[in-house]
């Protein structure tokens, strides 16, 4: 009998553009992906919703023997060698993952996770800036059990998702939501959902200037999840 010791680990990204202008395969490049011990797919000139991309990225995974799904942000700069040992330990834990989230929310508008739940229970850690000039904010302590994770990078250990559990692709907003939403969808479904120490940059400030597709994606949102 063979017993498998090694998990089979890839990364998922989605960008507009051709991957080769995106801060994650830059990122990937620098390392060597054979130095890190993980697979990769781009999905370069997308133009489909996250919700579509990555339930399409989870169904290959169950199909292709994925241990560890794991999607990230194009515009993410990973900032540890030694994410192999990283994912695998934070698969361990919690059956999804992310860098930041928290163990409340209070679902109403702003619909943003860092302003639906209360400062102290908030955890995690995230970086912003640039590869070479970056500031860390921090959330609170990690590993934690959490309700609700931040979407820039979203960690799956694929065996353990149930397979009724998929990212809502009715949302009117391709980009917005999809991350809180499926958070509550775990939670609904008895899905074990955490936040552990993976460093990583976000090379973006974040949302800034809402516009229509984020505001129609809240009042689903909303309308979806408010009680």
């Amino acid at each position: 009998m063979i017993v498998k010791t090694m998990n089979n680990i890839k990364i998922y990204t989605a960008t507009k553009g051709n991957k080769e202008d995106c801060s994650l395969y830059k990122c990937i490049q620098g390392y060597g992906i054979e130095h890190l011990g993980v697979s990769i797919h781009y999905e370069d000139k997308n133009t489909k919703s996250l919700q579509q991309c990555y339930n399409n990225f989870i169904n290959d995974a169950r199909k292709g023997d994925i241990d560890i799904a794991v999607m990230i942000h194009d515009d993410v700069h990973i900032n540890t060698r030694d994410l192999y040992t990283l994912l695998s330990k934070a698969a361990e834990q919690y059956t999804v993952f992310g860098v930041a989230g928290a163990t409340s929310c209070k679902v109403g508008s702003p619909a943003l996770w860092h302003l639906m739940s209360k400062r102290e229970d908030q955890r995690g850690c995230v970086a912003h800036g640039s590869e070479k000039s970056y500031m860390y904010t921090s959330f609170g302590p990690v590993p934690s059990r959490c309700l609700i994770i931040d979407g820039v990078f979203i960690g799956i250990n694929i065996k353990e998702l149930p397979e009724n559990v998929k990212f809502d692709e009715s949302y009117p907003s391709k980009f917005h939501y999809y991350d809180l939403d499926f958070s509550l969808e775990c939670n609904r479904n008895s899905v074990k959902i955490g936040v552990v120490d993976i460093p990583i940059i976000h090379l973006s400030p974040g949302l800034l200037h809402p516009d229509n597709e984020f505001y129609s994606g809240q009042e689903y949102f909303i309308n979806k999840w408010k009680k």
